[in-house]
């Protein structure tokens, strides 16, 4: 590697002293500043230096104002955000700051907008004829905000209720999402579900009445911490992976901060200051998991027929506040919205002026969020009780924090604000809006979240799978599939004592759970009568369960999994319906298709079952997943047979089933050059290497969510972990570190997560100076 040439000496205003930015050989910022307002100063000159298009693009979309860039395929986008008013909600929590608080994004924002005025146009403005505007501290709240309002379970609700609403509630009730019983837990790691949660199915008669209106209208992550009494060095190791979709440039942004009050580095959103989801300061190592709790309702709010800004509410009416929004649309004239709101919160779905609608309410908008006064204190713990405890005032989004540190301990935290409700009938969908007993009664208190610290097993984890086996706190009824859950649990109970590389390892892990259990399952099934059938049982039966890219069998079992999920549910919900599901156009619609199928096969497939457990339904839908396993073997020879050739030797799973990132410009600009190259990949949705797919039969296995960060920590030597993103530091196509990181974590491998300073150094390839400008002095 080329030594760094003399260091670039820029000045700009606003400083206390120096700061100076290091850039290693994958062009990731180390930033070095005497005090702690350069140093969040610092990180907004380079995050916007790196990706200044990325993080407008998201101010842009909490305020609703895509449509001014990308015409009027944004309006609708546009229209929700304005709904949602997160502008007015980021404003607030910026206002309700500890002035401590308040200045780290202050001085951030400065450090942004000293970056605009160094940088030159970029090509997205040129692209887009759009100049970026000044940055204020409002934003860094707004982009937060706008990557985690989508991330709850109000969509989920939306989905079902549509669902209830096309397919009645006799059929409905056969659709469980729910986890099964005998699926692993959070807490304690080693535990497994016994009970059912009331999920409010005597409110589904009732509620399909009020919900008429609506038919006409996915992230996931592991991390596991092994403590030191369970490694082969004594010290406690951090693994983690995040799930979401793939954006271009890559939702996180490495970067390492120094000051003399800390020193912490680790992946943030492009445009927040501080590492509140993955990192580590030298003595603690942290990580989330998306939690999916319940911290959003829907509200079905009726409105008086002739004055529509009354609404119900309890045995009487209240007014809804109204106001008038514009949004402005490239190449278009401006539109005019109304903007409603009732006590519950914004309206989100529906028109008042039609007599009914539904509202959201969220934790994210409750009054001001404080969730940001935890940044600076998380970067001062020094061990995981300390971290734990930084957190009492985290809101939103709730997460699974998974923490370690050099003294060997581990430990785990559900994360954020719970609010307490009466009733039940809100789990599954949208609730009553004027009965009050379906309002919110208060709040989870922090002690009585779901918590440990270094339990007896050894281990924590979360793929998140069901987080505690108990009513109260509620938490969700809404949890992924538990097939990661039981495969990190199962090796990590397997074993007395770990190598680092071993449990490191674990991220590349394309072994499914069930697919294995298939595979045993077609082993024993006597020859079928169908040839195509019979040969798609014998070339399974003889598979390992392995998902790797250049596995024939595993093709097979993908076209296996859509064909059977089509002989199970097509017939339940009708063809119309079938095909709404599938789409994708609701995104929660692929997510149920996939949990069902999970509940439907875990019987089946030998899933444990608490002691004396006995369902009929159960039983029956078991019988009905066994009777469908011919008609999709046939479909999924035909289907992999068409996509593969009929050469079954030649078939390769990375050949379909592949992850392709699009820019948000470039069908705007026509420039493929914006988007990321192609990459084949291996495993799907329940393997710990997630890579999740779409259910339309003859469709190409695109992926849709999967790993977009990964980050190793030895506790033992935390200067030599490790981490990678499918990216690169640099949001902008011509730069050399664009997407470099995307070869490493294309191949399962992680580069340095450089520490120590000396090694930064000789390991730099670009280095930066800011300082203030010299003081000019006049004489007369």
């Amino acid at each position: 590697m080329e030594k760094s040439s003399a260091p670039e000496s820029i000045s700009v205003a606003g400083l206390v002293g120096e700061v100076r930015i290091l850039r290693d050989d994958f062009g990731i910022p180390h930033i070095e500043a005497s005090c702690e307002a350069d140093a969040w100063f610092g990180m907004g000159f380079a995050a916007a230096s790196d990706r200044l298009f990325q993080m407008d693009y998201d101010r842009r979309r909490a305020c609703g104002r895509l449509a001014e860039v990308l015409g009027q395929s944004a309006v609708s986008a546009d229209v929700l955000a304005r709904r949602l008013g997160l502008e007015r909600a980021s404003r607030n929590d910026v206002k309700a700051m500890s002035p401590k608080t308040r200045a780290s994004f202050e001085s951030y924002a400065a450090g942004v907008n000293a970056a605009i005025g160094q940088m030159g146009t970029s090509v997205e403005e040129e692209l887009s004829g759009v100049e970026v505007e000044p940055w204020e501290s409002w934003h860094s709240v707004a982009a937060f905000k706008v990557r985690h309002v989508l991330m709850g379970l109000w969509q989920h609700k939306l989905a079902r209720a549509i669902l209830l609403t096309k397919v009645g509630p006799s059929v409905f009730s056969q659709l469980d999402d729910y986890p099964p019983l005998g699926s692993a837990l959070t807490v304690p790691p080693d535990g497994s579900l016994e009970t059912l949660l009331d999920i409010g199915s005597k409110d589904l008669e009732g509620a399909s009445r009020h919900l008429g209106f609506l038919s006409e209208v996915e992230g996931g992550s592991n991390v596991w911490a092994v403590s030191g009494s369970r490694t082969v060095h004594g010290a406690a190791v951090l693994c983690n992976d995040s799930h979401r979709a793939l954006d271009v440039p890559n939702v996180y942004w490495q970067a390492h901060l120094s000051c003399p009050s800390f020193s912490a580095i680790g992946a943030t959103f492009p445009g927040l200051p501080g590492f509140p989801h993955f990192g580590h300061n030298g003595s603690v190592a942290w990580a989330i998991t998306h939690a999916g709790a319940d911290t959003q309702d829907l509200y079905v709010e009726t409105f008086d027929a002739e004055d529509p800004e009354l609404y119900r509410k309890g045995s009487g009416w209240s007014r809804a506040a109204r106001r008038i929004e514009w949004i402005d649309v490239r190449g278009e004239p401006p539109r005019e919205i109304e903007v409603w709101s009732t006590h519950h919160g914004p309206i989100v779905h529906g028109d008042p002026r039609k007599g009914t609608a539904l509202s959201l309410r969220w934790t994210g908008f409750e009054d001001a969020v404080g969730s940001f006064e935890v940044l600076r204190p998380m970067l001062g713990a020094n061990n995981v009780e300390e971290l734990l405890e930084s957190q009492r005032g985290w809101v939103d989004p709730v997460n699974n924090l998974v923490a370690a540190d050099t003294g060997g301990s581990i430990a785990y935290l559900t994360r954020g604000l719970l609010p307490i409700r009466p009733a039940s009938a809100h789990r599954r969908l949208p609730s009553l809006g004027w009965i009050e007993e379906n309002d919110w009664s208060g709040y989870v208190g922090f002690e009585e979240m779901p918590k440990t610290i270094d339990p007896p097993a050894g281990f924590v984890m979360s793929a998140n799978n069901i987080i505690a086996d108990a009513e109260r706190p509620y938490i969700s009824a809404s949890f992924a599939d538990p097939f990661r859950a039981e495969r990190i649990r199962g090796i990590l109970v397997g074993s007395s004592s770990f190598e680092t590389d071993v449990l490191a390892g674990l991220q590349k892990d394309v072994f499914s759970w069930p697919a294995l259990a298939w595979v045993r399952y077609f082993e024993a099934l006597e020859p079928l009568k169908s040839e195509q059938a019979e040969l798609a049982r014998s070339f399974l039966a003889a598979w390992d369960g392995e998902l790797g890219k250049d596995s024939g069998p595993a093709l097979l079992y993908g076209c296996f999994r859509r064909a059977l999920a089509e002989a199970l549910y097509r017939p339940i919900v009708g063809s119309e319906v079938w095909d709404w599901l599938i789409s994708g156009s609701l995104a929660p619609t692929t997510v149920l298709v996939r949990r069902w199928l999970a509940n439907d096969i875990w019987d089946l497939l030998g899933g444990p079952r608490p002691r004396g457990f006995s369902n009929q339904q159960r039983d029956e839908r078991t019988n009905t997943v066994r009777a469908c396993v011919p008609q999709a073997l046939q479909g999924a020879w035909i289907t992999a047979c068409q996509m593969g050739g009929d050469d079954s030797s030649r078939w390769r799973w990375g050949d379909h089933h592949y992850v392709w990132a699009i820019h948000p410009l470039a069908k705007l600009a026509g420039e493929e050059r914006l988007n990321m190259p192609k990459v084949k990949m291996g495993g799907d949705s329940d393997t710990i290497q997630a890579a999740s797919y779409g259910w339309q039969v003859g469709m190409p296995f695109t992926v849709s969510g999967l790993s977009v960060y990964r980050q190793v920590i030895d506790l033992g030597d935390p200067q030599e972990a490790t981490w990678v993103i499918p990216g690169g530091s640099s949001g902008d196509f011509r730069s050399p570190h664009f997407s470099d990181q995307l070869i490493e974590w294309g191949a399962n491998r992680r580069i340095s997560m450089l520490w120590e300073s000396n090694e930064i150094k000789e390991r730099s390839s670009r280095s930066q100076i800011l300082h203030s400008p010299p003081e000019i002095y006049h004489t007369d």
